[in-house]
């Protein structure tokens, strides 16, 4: 008698769990899955190969600007949007040690290596822009 109950509850659970989505009837996500709607930027900030991350409080843009401190207020499927402290090449020596406040938006979304990847940036800010913004106020991104 007691097998049958054991048995009977045992198939209940099944049932249940299946019912909802947790049994074996779902299969867990491969490591290399990307949840519907996650967007990563090649991050270079600290490595030479780079990494697929996402609202990365350090990015390198390009070889000539680098943000640090963003604080993501958009990071959305077709853009997102942050603001941190710009500095690079093109503005020393004024902006290594006064990094200039930016707005910092990219965009440009395409798919690599089944994850969707930001692929421009562009930034705007209150200071004074060099004369060739290309590669240094607006770009694009690498990808994997």
């Amino acid at each position: 008698m007691r097998r049958i109950i054991i048995a009977t509850v045992a198939a209940v659970f099944a049932a249940g769990t299946v019912a909802c989505g947790l049994g074996p009837a779902e299969t867990a996500p491969r490591p290399t899955d990307q949840p519907a709607g996650q967007v990563y930027v090649l991050n270079l900030h600290g490595t030479e190969e780079g990494r697929a991350d996402r609202r990365p409080a350090n990015l390198v843009l390009s070889e000539f600007s680098t943000v640090r401190g963003v604080t993501w207020t958009r990071w959305g499927p077709r853009n997102a949007t942050g603001t941190g402290e710009l500095s690079g090449t093109w503005c020393l020596p004024r902006c290594q040690e006064r990094p200039y406040t930016a707005t910092i938006t990219l965009g440009g979304v395409k798919k690599v290596k089944g994850r969707s990847y930001f692929t421009t940036f562009s930034v705007d800010g209150d200071f004074t822009k060099p004369a060739e913004t290309a590669d240094t106020l607006t770009g694009t991104l690498p990808t994997p």
